[in-house]
């Protein structure tokens, strides 16, 4: 990854994700309104550390995973729901994100909890869908390349619609 260690890139997310935040005018435990959730997501683009120019089209999926659990510790709604559905347990979503973004990952592996984090992830209804998707959209745009970025939030998409015939089935 050209010198950048995942606890790096994790750290310098985490700062800037709670900078933004604060410079948004909303603090990380409140819940973004329409307005504020618009506000969240430019603050989120704002002051670029586009990483996408470090090869990081290669990353590994555990190493992508790690960075979106970090980011999602940094927002204060996103990791108290993360919590409630892992009952604590940040290893399981760790693990839950990674086989989720892993495009060779089957339904077999989908847990229980891989399925509530990808409710969220494609759900555009209720205060945390509004906001984790639109949230985990503008990470993976950030942190890849925009064809890359763009495959991934397809796959989930793809994902999302295999679980939906999963369950009517």
């Amino acid at each position: 990854m050209s010198g950048w260690s995942v606890g790096e890139v994790a750290n310098q997310i985490l700062r800037r994700c709670a900078m933004n935040m604060m410079v948004g005018k909303i603090r990380p435990t409140e819940v973004a309104g329409s307005g504020q959730a618009a506000a969240l997501m430019e603050g989120l683009r704002q002051p670029p550390i586009s990483l996408a120019g470090r090869d990081l089209a290669e990353m590994p999926v555990s190493t992508l995973a790690a960075i979106v659990v970090a980011s999602f510790r940094a927002n204060g709604h996103i990791c108290n729901v993360m919590t409630h559905i892992s009952g604590a347990r940040w290893d399981r979503v760790e693990e839950a994100i990674r086989v989720i973004l892993d495009p060779c990952a089957g339904k077999r592996q989908m847990t229980p909890l891989a399925a509530n984090i990808l409710d969220l992830l494609c759900a555009e209804h209720g205060v945390t869908g509004r906001i984790v998707k639109p949230y985990f959209e503008v990470l993976l745009g950030r942190l890849l390349p925009a064809d890359v970025a763009a495959r991934m939030c397809a796959h989930v998409a793809c994902l999302c619609g295999e679980q939906s015939r999963w369950r009517h089935a």
